[in-house]
Formats: C-alpha cells, structure tokens, sequence
C-alpha cells in the first residue's frame, strides 16, 4: 500500500491511498471460494459451484465489497502510519475497482490542532465575591408576599401597582396588526411587561372608561414591520383590582415549608437563597477564568467540530423550546448558523484547551471532591441517601459529576498563578447581571405577550 499525504491548510489532509492489484485480486478470490461453499445455483450441487461461475454471476458484486472493505482497513491503516487523527469523519472519493489495476481513493479532513498551551501566569482575572444579606432576604420575602397577593376590586382610578383588566386593539398606520389585540387581560400597571408607555396611559382610567393612545415600539423590537414605529391602541378599562400584601403568618408561610413555623420559612428563605448564589457565583467566576484562558490560547478550529457544534445547539435551542413535545425539526423554519457560530466556536476552543490542559497536567477527579460535591447535590432532596446512591449506580452518571468535578479542579488550578483581582458585589447584582448592567428592562415584544 502506497499512501501519500498533502496538506491543503494548516488543518487540512488529504490521503491519496493505492491498493496493489495483488492485493485486491487475492482478497477477490478468496470471496469467491468462501460464496462458492454456500451460493445455490441451477444445475450445480451445493458446495460444488465453480469458481469462475461464481465469479461470472457475482464478481462485480464481490469486487465493490472487497473494495468496501478494503477502502476501511487501509483508511485506518494510512491514518496509523502516518500518525494523524482526524477531527471528523474523513470524505472519501474513490475510483472503480477493476481487475488487475491498483485501487486508489482520497480521504480529505482536518487535524486536530497542535496546541502549547500558555497558563494564566501575569494575567488579571477577576472573582466576585457576594454574600446574602438580611436586607436581601427581605427583598425576596417581599417578592413571596407580592406574587401571593389578594386581588380585590375598587371603585377608582387606576394606580401604579393595580391590576387592570381591559382590552386592546392596536394600529398602525390605521391597520390592525397582528398580535395586537387582547380581551379581558390582565396587566399589573408598572410591572414593564408591556412596551414602554402603554401601561403609563392606562394609570387614571377608571372601569367603563375607553381611551386611545399612542406609542411607539422600540428600534431594536423583535419584529422588523413594528421596530421604531408608532401605533394606536384603542383601551377598554373593565375592572381595576387594588393587591393587598399577606402578612407573614402560618397561613402564608405554609405554602413554603411543612411545619408552617415562620423561623423555618425564613431560614428556608435563606439557605435556598445562598445555594443559588454559591451556583451562580461558581458560574461566573469560571466564566471569567475560561474567558481569559481563551484569550491567552487563540487556536485554529477544525470546521468539522465547529458544524457538529452548531448542529448541537440547533438541537438545544429547540429542546428548550418545545420541552417535552415531539417536534419534527425538518418542519421548523431553518435556523441560520449566524445565531450560534461564535458560541460553538467557543465551545469548541474551550473543549480543546480544557483538553490539552487536563492531559498535560495529569489531572485525575479528586475523590474527595466528588464525594463532597455529590453531599453538596444531594442537601436539597427529601431522601439524599437515595439520591446519591442513584447516581453511585451508575458509571456514566458518576461520569458527569466527575467531569464537573475536574473542571473545578482545572479552574482552581489556573488561578494558582494568575493574578486575581476580587470584586464584591451585591445579591441582585450576581443573581441578575444582565438587569444590573441594563437597568432599563426589555419591553416585550409583542402585546398579545406582554405578561409574559
């Protein structure tokens, strides 16, 4: 076998493999004398069917076999001589097999990327630290009460803070559009959840009451005939609802823990409140590790696992959508590689170097650690002892944690020699960054959605 190999780029291979005739046309015999042992034919007892029968009724059929077959040894053959390892699977193109001839193919693909890694030595990476107060756990008890209030209707103007029920009907341009007309709906003035200025213009109305008013949809609205545009909506105001807080008693705390005690139901508050901060800060603290990881670790990505990637996160996407629900995505609108090619790009680098780091540093999943972190899993189920067991049960569970174990370790390890800067920040601030750097919410996109 004769393998020559070029290299279009950088990651690119392309194998030129030849398979001498002899080769070929010994492995065609031998297939010939194996089918002539069990091929039945008119006119020849079993087992007794010449060869150059055989080979005359089934020798085009056994030549593409042969070459099927050989075309995969000599693949994995060429790929072991020549010490590469491919970052997706190979395409093949090869010629007829004929008699007497050698057989040639190509495989062209990528490589994986040669990497040196370079550590975190010299580079500011910032950790945040956050603790939650009591001032914080108010905050969240406040919200309980606000989502648990009772509703009961007054005969006044509507006020910030009220639940109106109306309908609406929006224009523009003098046509109805779509999504934009609701009955009965209920809308708590001053929550944001509809464009900016609807819910301003409804304050004052009283039940009975119409009005119409103007708006204009935001510039960066999610529907480009709506997007910077000015619309009327015609508002019918049918009852407006005054809320009223619930005290913090058995009969509200209750619905959160057994015992209806009120201390359990603030110490419940506050260990739930510090288990998602303590996830939340390990997220993003690894974040800024990862980020700069990458920074410091530019690398050339093979195509191939950057579409396999994409293809990934397609599949995500629609799975977070749908749930549950069986969904056959070859009759969903295509979704364009744009939305996910930076974020599969990233992931693949960061698979890469996590990669390369793991092995160069030799790094094994502490057991301790594991144990510790499955205790740690466990805290917020009724019965821990079954649910560790569970995962205990099986390799490829043990697997998963393991893996987020190591990851940890990794991340831990970075830092050693990386200058971390540490930032303190608040509850609010670590729990909603994204509200935090944007104090001015999103409108909704549409009004039929608003409440969402």
């Amino acid at each position: 076998m004769q393998v020559s190999v070029e290299s279009p780029s950088n990651l690119g291979r392309k194998l030129t493999i030849s398979v001498p005739a002899d080769k070929i046309e010994s492995a065609v015999s031998n297939r010939v004398k194996d089918l002539a042992k069990k091929v039945r034919i008119d006119g020849f007892r079993p087992g007794k069917v010449p060869t150059k029968v055989v080979e005359q009724r089934f020798g085009k059929g056994i030549r593409e076999e042969v070459a099927h077959d050989l075309l995969k040894s000599s693949l994995f053959e060429a790929l072991q001589e020549q010490q590469l390892n491919p970052a997706g699977t190979p395409s093949v193109e090869s010629g007829e097999i004929i008699a007497g001839q050698d057989f040639q193919f190509t495989a062209t693909f990528e490589v994986f990327p040669q990497i040196e890694l370079q550590d975190l030595s010299g580079v500011e990476v910032e950790q945040i630290e956050a603790q939650v107060s009591q001032e914080d756990i108010d905050g969240m008890i406040l919200k309980l009460r606000e989502q648990n209030k009772a509703w009961n209707e007054v005969a006044r103007a509507a006020q910030s803070g009220d639940k109106a029920n109306i309908s609406f009907d929006g224009y523009k341009d003098g046509q109805q559009f779509e999504g934009g007309k609701a009955e009965n709906f209920d809308l708590e003035l001053g929550s944001g959840s509809m464009i900016p200025g609807f819910e301003d213009q409804i304050i004052g109305m009283s039940a009975g009451d119409a009005k119409e008013i103007t708006v204009t949809f935001p510039a960066d609205y999610g529907h480009e005939d709506l997007a910077g545009a000015e619309a009327m909506f015609k508002i019918d105001m049918h009852q407006v609802q005054e809320g009223g807080l619930p005290e913090i008693n058995e009969e509200f705390v209750s619905k959160f823990v057994d015992d209806g005690s009120v201390e359990s139901f603030q110490n419940d508050v506050k260990t739930n409140m510090e288990r998602e901060l303590e996830r939340s800060l390990t997220a993003q603290n690894k974040e800024k590790v990862f980020a700069a990881f990458l920074e410091k670790n530019p690398c050339e990505l093979p195509t191939a696992l950057v579409d396999s990637e994409i293809k990934s996160l397609k599949e995500d996407m629609i799975k977070r959508v749908f749930g549950n629900q069986k969904v056959d995505a070859s009759k969903l609108p295509p979704l364009p590689d744009d939305m996910f090619i930076e974020q599969a790009k990233k992931r693949v680098q960061l698979g890469l170097l996590f990669a390369e780091y793991i092995k160069s540093n030799d790094m094994k999943p502490d057991s301790d650690k594991v144990d510790a972190w499955l205790d740690k899993l466990s805290q917020s189920y009724d019965k821990p002892d079954e649910l560790k067991a569970w995962y205990r049960s099986s390799k490829d569970r043990m697997a998963e944690i393991e893996s987020v174990v190591l990851e940890e370790q990794a991340v831990e390890k970075m830092l050693t020699v990386a200058t971390v800067k540490t930032v303190a920040k608040d509850y609010d601030a670590v729990m909603n960054p994204k509200t935090a750097e944007q104090p001015q919410a999103d409108a909704s996109e549409e009004a039929e959605v608003a409440s969402e």
